[in-house]
């Protein structure tokens, strides 16, 4: 949505918003930031995905929120929620925002990975987090702030808010279609373990093969992969298909849950 032209309605309504906001910021547990220039927000894709006027399309670190239905696809659960938080949150701020880039600066998409703060330094991923907006997310070097995302997640899934609501969050593997693919929250039991050249995988019973690149691997210190067969686990990431297989990469233990 263009943030110019929703701005001059918000009145009350954004006053409102930043009141809640100021709330959160109050309880906000990853530290504070203002570094760097004010920047201006033009538009709101989704809960995690934003364009600044400048041009750059910003893909905030930390977090994965439902998607918007594009090309005839209907809006995942949740989808809309979490834009019109973020927006929310964007028009509390003036439009004005700070970022601190990551590590890894982009993604294969050309957008600028960021962690994303109000003027005020709270955190915004972080406050999406605890309303239950989204899912934490780790994809190495950008690795910063983790622990407090985990915190804000953590805190969602106790009280049961918004996506933590649903009955099928997280999914049980035999329930999942072999068909289905896009970011998923599942649990199953580890049944073959595999391993070739640049790989280790983790074949779930009745569901999809869990890949773990062998550099990804050194992250990992305290598993014996010949010790995970048998054992029950709740994952997140992407399923995608390749070679008739469903799978899903692991690139950080954060996106693994042992349940045994």
């Amino acid at each position: 949505m263009n943030l110019k032209q929703k701005a001059p309605q918000c009145g009350a309504f954004l006053l409102l918003w930043l009141v809640c906001t100021m709330a959160g910021v109050a309880s906000a547990s990853c530290d504070p930031f203002t570094g760097g220039e004010e920047l201006e927000v033009a538009h709101v894709y989704d809960g995690d995905t934003l364009k600044l006027a400048d041009g750059r399309n910003i893909r905030l670190i930390g977090i994965n929120t439902p998607e918007m239905g594009r090309d005839g696809n209907i809006d995942e659960a949740g989808a809309q929620q979490a834009l019109d938080r973020l927006e929310s949150l964007v028009l509390a701020s003036d439009q004005r925002v700070h970022l601190m880039v990551g590590e890894q600066q982009t993604d294969r998409y050309g957008r600028q990975l960021a962690h994303l703060y109000g003027r005020g330094g709270n955190n915004i991923t972080e406050l999406l987090l605890r309303e239950g907006l989204g899912y934490v997310i780790a994809f190495p070097p950008n690795l910063r702030n983790l622990a407090c995302y985990e915190a804000a997640e953590s805190m969602a899934r106790k009280a049961r808010r918004g996506l933590w609501r649903s009955e099928s969050v997280p999914l049980d593997v035999q329930q999942l279609s072999t068909q289905e693919d896009g970011f998923r929250l599942i649990r199953g039991r580890v049944g073959r373990i595999g391993k070739s050249r640049r790989s280790l995988w983790l074949n779930l019973e009745q569901g999809p093969a869990l890949r773990i690149d062998l550099r990804d691997w050194q992250a990992f210190p305290d598993l014996e992969p010949d010790a995970l067969a048998g054992r029950r686990l709740e994952v997140r990431g992407w399923l995608y298909h390749r070679k008739g297989q469903q799978r899903m990469q692991v690139r950080h233990p954060s996106a693994i849950q042992w349940l045994d």
